[in-house]
């Protein structure tokens, strides 16, 4: 009608582009817009003032010139106008699509990304998401394009993480200024980030001079250990350097192993200079630098590793180490590293015990300890760098501050001092403190006691040992008896007050001074409580055990004005009543009752009768019995099949990992769950006992093989419905005893 045209482009799965062409009288043509009415146009679409504009516009074009601009749209109209208004400023890569976008990206970077929101499959904000979960793209700056002008459209898009929010119809003169603009942000906030990340490093560097000059401290709080953390940084360093490890692994191994000594800070200095044999109690106090060092460190962030370095140095490959008793690839590599660095430079040095060793010694005590204390594979690297000549005295190396680091000492100094007010009171807790059991030590408790004699404090000293307590390490392992012990440590401080000090003097031998408690009737009901309650708790633990709990007490100022001889009577004390019964508690001023014996009645045979039947607390069942005892009723028993001509089944029941290390509580678990499993399905004339941590024996009378293997097989599965656990199984071993011809391997240490 008016002589115009209409084509139209069309792309499956893309859309159609339709192109109007619609002629006008010359008298309608309007006149080219003058820059002011531009501006205008301009300000009205985008709410700004002309000359809030025209600032922009006095931005210089020189400095971006050429910057790589992506535009993203699938209108080939839109693209052909933004490529024409901006190519004179920017080099222009325009895309029709978030795929060719993403594709473009996977071999270039560009400076800033013109992105439509509306596309068809992979839409702009998509596209969007995709950027931000790439390392790579997720810092370029991104400018959205869309005809939805609507707030909320503009602030998904800002929640997304794009730069800047462009709506159509778009003015090139605003588009090229706000592209300028969000260029300058972007490279000011990468500056600033290059510029954080100098200071950050320098600060980080002065920090660990700052955290070096503790770890020298602490070197030198031991005569042997002078440079010692230095020396071992370089050694672990050398040996990361053998492994092909890395270059920054290897750069931060250094300062891990430089700072893996430093919870020695906790370490009382009378330990370090002592000359003599260092007691049980001292070297658990030594033991304590791994987990205060860890617990100095784990703020530290700029070391990897740096904590666990500290916590897991003095971890065994076998799990015989400490403190967590890890094993083999679940210590952490840089400890197994540092591991073989300390004992080296142990050995090349010389100690109060000994003479520094030699080099073939020193490759025979590695190569004697491969798989046991030191990780195989690491030691047999070592063991060749020292048969290559390996050099045992290398120069010490020192972290030097430049100058470009002293702006930065007040800053790492507060770290330090940060690390000195939060660590006093450990350090100070750690000097007093037994470190299994968290009582006050020996050395505390006989200056406390002092110190409240010298100012005429009436009081009662207790020496409180627990019976039997070799029995318990020696069939259920050291990590039961350290179970019995913290309990033991946990019900004494339930037992007293505030005002009263409880400590432990070593091994099952413990201390409490009762301030200001000279009654005797108190006294005797305060022991008989911590008797009882000692007893409970210790039988709940370990039913199988026959613990038991006796006190010597001695008062103060009658049976001694000063901590010597107020200890030496209550010890006296104690020793009287280990002589007469145990499991009870005995007063010092009882002088006569020492000189006692127990009394004794003559009973007729129905009274023992009576009492004999009265100890067997369950004839339900197979009859469990304590080791000791066990012995003594299977030497019966081997008497009794020689004469009656019977035949005797032996079962060995064991408990056995599937997969890796089981704790002492699942252990426990399991061993109880078997327990009663044996006694449930057994008769009352059959024998039981518990033969180690891991491992039951039971005697089945008057029985063949096969009826024991069809018994072994009942208690294994009522095993089963008692206790679940993937991670360990029940296994057993049988055998006959018979007359005339007893041998029996099991037992041959009975």
């Amino acid at each position: 009608m008016m002589g115009g045209k209409i084509n139209v482009e069309s792309r499956f799965g893309q859309g159609s582009i339709f192109m109007v062409n619609i002629p006008q009288k010359i008298s309608k043509i309007s006149a080219p817009m003058t820059e002011k009415e531009i501006m205008d146009t301009a300000s009205n679409l985008f709410g700004r003032k002309e000359n809030n504009l025209q600032e922009e516009t006095n931005i210089s074009f020189e400095k971006y010139k050429g910057k790589k601009i992506l535009v993203v749209d699938d209108n080939k109209l839109n693209l052909s106008v933004i490529k024409d208004s901006l190519s004179d400023s920017f080099n222009i890569i325009p895309v029709n699509s978030g795929f060719m976008a993403i594709k473009y990206l996977q071999k270039k970077i560009p400076d800033l990304i013109l992105l439509d929101i509306n596309m068809p499959l992979l839409d702009g904000k998509e596209t969007l998401s995709l950027l931000k979960g790439n390392e790579q793209w997720k810092k370029i700056p991104v400018m959205f394009l869309t005809s939805d002008s609507s707030p909320q459209t503009e602030a998904d898009c800002l929640a997304l993480g794009a730069d800047d929010f462009i709506p159509k119809p778009f003015v090139p003169i605003v588009m090229k200024n706000r592209i300028l603009r969000i260029l300058e942000l972007h490279d000011l906030r990468t500056d600033l980030e290059h510029q954080l990340s100098i200071k950050t490093k320098q600060l980080e560097r002065a920090s660990l001079n700052s955290i070096m000059v503790i770890a020298n401290i602490i070197d030198s709080k031991d005569k042997f250990a002078s440079g010692h953390s230095v020396r071992v940084a370089l050694y672990a360093e050398s040996i990361a350097l053998k492994m092909g490890l890395p270059k920054h692994e290897i750069q931060n191994l250094h300062f891990i192993a430089l700072l893996h000594d430093i919870g020695k800070i906790a370490v009382p200095d009378s330990i370090f200079t002592k000359s003599a044999k260092l007691t049980t109690d001292e070297y658990d106090v030594i033991k304590t630098h791994t987990v205060i060092g860890a617990e100095i460190l784990k703020d530290i962030k700029l070391i990897p590793g740096v904590a666990e370095g500290s916590l897991y140095h003095h971890e065994h490959y076998d799990g015989t180490g400490y403190p967590q008793v890890l094993k083999g690839d679940n210590i952490p590599l840089a400890a197994r590293i540092i591991s073989i660095a300390d004992a080296y430079d142990s050995m090349t040095s010389d100690r109060v015990y000994r003479n520094k060793m030699n080099t073939a010694e020193i490759i025979a005590e590695f190569e004697r300890c491969l798989g046991t204390q030191f990780d195989p594979e690491i030691g047999e690297i070592f063991v060749s760098m020292l048969k290559e000549g390996f050099n045992a005295s290398p120069e010490l190396k020192t972290i030097t501050v430049t100058s470009d680091e002293n702006n930065f000492m007040e800053e790492s100094n507060m770290l330090l001092n940060k690390v000195i007010s939060e660590f006093t009171s450990t350090i100070k807790k750690t000097a007093t403190t037994d470190a299994l059991t968290k009582l006050y030590n020996r050395s505390f408790m006989e200056e406390k006691i002092s110190e409240l004699l010298r100012h005429s404090h009436k009081g009662a000293l207790f020496i409180v040992d627990m019976d039997n307590f070799k029995f318990v390490n020696d069939n259920f392992g050291h990590i039961m008896g350290d179970k019995i012990l913290k309990t033991f440590a946990s019900t004494l401080l339930e037992c007293i007050s505030e005002s009263d000090y409880a400590g432990r003097l070593g091994g099952d031998e413990f201390i409490i001074f009762f301030d200001n408690i000279s009654s005797y009737q108190i006294l005797s009901m305060i022991a008989k409580k911590i008797i009882n309650t000692l007893n409970d708790n210790l039988s709940k633990i370990l039913p199988e055990a026959t613990t038991s709990v006796s006190m010597g007490i001695a008062l103060a100022p009658d049976d001694g004005a000063d901590y010597l001889t107020l200890y030496k009577n209550a010890d006296r004390a104690l020793y009287y009543i280990k002589e007469n019964g145990k499991n009870s508690f005995h007063f010092f001023r009882d002088r006569n009752a020492s000189k006692k014996k127990p009394s004794s009645k003559n009973a007729d045979i129905a009274t023992v009768h009576h009492i004999l039947d009265g100890t067997v607390k369950d004839k339900n069942g197979a009859y469990n019995v304590l080791y000791a005892d066990f012995q003594k009723i299977y030497s019966f028993i081997s008497r009794y099949v020689d004469r009656k001509y019977s035949v005797v089944q032996i079962i060995l029941f064991t408990l056995q990992s599937v997969s890796g290390y089981i704790s002492s509580e699942i252990e426990d678990e399991a061993m109880t769950a078997l327990k009663n499993a044996i006694v449930t399905s057994l008769r009352s004339a059959d024998v039981t006992t518990r033969y180690s941590s891991v491992q039951h024996i039971v005697v089945l009378m008057d029985s063949n093989i096969e009826n024991g293997k069809k018994v072994a097989e009942r208690i294994i599965n009522t095993y089963n419905t008692l206790y679940s656990n993937n991670k360990i199984k029940i296994t057993y071993d049988i055998e006959s005893i018979e007359p005339k011809n007893f041998e029996n391997k099991h037992l041959e240490d009975f």
